[in-house]
């Protein structure tokens, strides 16, 4: 076991890659220190990264697994390696051991003198950075012809007055600029907006049909170029689908994140009958996340949002399962984008939503989602038996006071227990943030509207095949009856839960 284990990387889109690899250096010592390349030196050797540096940074302390990280701006490592009386130096085996002493500018006298030895631990294949990038960039499937990924992604706080520079510095210029609000806390931000820059104003009450057509012909009259979408996802659904209708582009900023549909290719809009349908939107050309009007949101909008990621591990061993079933044909980066931000937010040492590190986190997972539906061109990456259950639950109007996200990580935790793949990291992860392990906790409806519940999820989304497919034939109350005893067996059911 060495004192002081050191390691070097860039860690951008942070994936579970670069988590076996924390884990494992972490586990041949007692200290862990990550010296986190900056941002010229990246991009001198490799890209520019997409996340900057303070930001990998702050991903890379908040992992449970590193003691001390730092930003490192040069090649030369000697400095870090005797500051910290470094034991070992760790890195995957895709790099020649020479190659990477030469790179870090370390020789094998050097690490003699020092007593330092150069450990490589197994690379994890078919994973990387640079890998998704390429796929991200590259990758076509049966579902898209083409997919549009946002060009700009800007999180950070204070950035609401700045989008104008942002345009600017990316050379996005457009003629004809319309800033689209509520009439209430998102009207108020939105005028922050148009101080900033010369646009119309629009107003949406409703994210109806009627609200879709109205704004569709004010663009087309005003030859509007560019919607900027300020609110909760009523309102930017409204945008993303005027944006396709009348081929504008959009930017959209959001007033709280709450679910994963920001970047997906997905508007939900109500028909003439006043019921809710998913119709095809336009994907963002550019998202710009203020953090300090996401944080003053209500205190449920950010717990939905880290409760909904965990939908994404069940909904994701259901496309598995429907692949060896049913022979359904999996987007392979899609998929990885889904659990890859799943588990970023599960392994994060804070679960405190108010914490700023989590909490950004929680935005770049739910960007990450939605990528992975727009590249899948479905929502398969991230809905599975626990949407179905929960689109039942909102079908039979019994848990009518619940937030999405909310409602589909408590009912996440049923279907991995049914996948039997739920461990205690989504457990305390789920506890962590005061979610209901048991669903029928979400509302004093549920308990006795078991059976009906399952019956109609089976109705939701016929053809996709899920892991409730495979308990056909058996009382559903009995299997949830055993889930319950499992919960109590473990000692990890808790009556006392409460929405907030």
């Amino acid at each position: 076991m060495y004192k002081n284990v050191y390691v070097i990387g860039v860690f951008d889109l942070f994936h579970k890659g670069h988590i076996e690899l924390l884990k494992k250096a972490r586990s041949l010592g007692n200290r862990l220190i990550v010296a986190v390349n900056g941002d010229e030196m990246v991009s001198e050797y490799k890209r520019k990264p997409f996340y900057s540096e303070e930001d990998r940074l702050e991903i890379i302390r908040n992992c449970k697994y590193v003691d001390e990280a730092f930003i490192i701006r040069g090649y030369d490592n000697k400095e870090y390696l005797e500051k910290f009386s470094i034991d070992a130096i760790v890195h995957g085996n895709d790099w020649e051991r020479g190659s990477y002493l030469k790179q870090i500018r370390v020789t094998e006298e050097y690490l003699a003198t020092r007593n330092i030895d150069m450990v490589l631990v197994p690379y994890t294949n078919g994973i990387s950075t640079s890998g998704l990038i390429k796929q991200i960039k590259e990758t076509r499937d049966c579902h898209n012809v083409s997919v549009q990924l946002p060009s700009i992604f800007q999180v950070n706080e204070g950035i609401l007055t700045k989008i104008s520079d942002i345009l600017q510095q990316n050379n996005y210029i457009f003629k004809n600029i319309a800033v689209v609000s509520g009439s209430s806390t998102s009207y108020k931000y939105a005028e922050l907006i148009l101080s900033s820059m010369q646009a119309h104003s629009y107003i949406v009450r409703r994210n109806d049909e009627a609200t879709v057509e109205a704004l569709k012909e004010f663009c087309l009259s005003k030859k509007v170029d560019l919607l900027i979408g300020v609110g909760g996802g009523s309102i930017l659904d409204v945008v993303k689908r005027v944006s396709l209708l009348a081929n504008i582009e959009n930017l959209l900023v959001p007033t709280i994140i709450s679910n994963d549909g920001l970047v997906s290719p997905i508007s939900v809009i109500k028909d003439q009958n006043d019921q809710t349908v998913s119709l095809p939107g336009r994907t963002p050309f550019g998202v710009v996340v203020d953090i300090d009007i996401i944080r003053s949101a209500p205190y449920k909008f950010l717990q939905a949002a880290a409760g909904d990621i965990l939908s994404n591990i069940s909904a994701t061993n259901d496309w598995s399962l429907s692949s060896k079933q049913k022979r359904e044909p999996i987007n392979d980066l899609a998929f990885m984008l889904s659990r890859s931000a799943a588990y970023a937010l599960i392994h994060h040492e804070s679960k405190d939503i108010k914490n700023r590190n989590f909490l950004k986190q929680v935005i770049y997972c739910q960007i990450s989602s939605g990528l992975s539906m727009a590249l899948a061109g479905t929502s398969r990456p991230c809905s599975g038996s626990e949407h179905l259950l929960s689109h039942a639950i909102d079908f039979h109007s019994l848990s009518e006071n619940t937030l999405h996200g909310y409602q589909v990580g408590s009912i996440s935790i049923f279907c991995l227990y049914l996948q039997k793949r739920l461990d205690a990291k989504c457990i305390n992860y789920a506890q962590e943030l005061n979610i209901p392990l048991a669903f029928h906790n979400l509302s004093d409806d549920l308990s006795g509207k078991l059976s009906m519940i399952y019956e109609t999820s089976g109705k939701m989304r016929p053809g996709r095949y899920t892991v409730l497919d495979t308990i056909k034939g058996i009382k559903f109350e009995d299997v949830y009856s055993e889930f319950l005893f499992f919960l109590e067996r473990f000692k990890v059911q808790d009556t006392s839960y409460q929405y907030q």
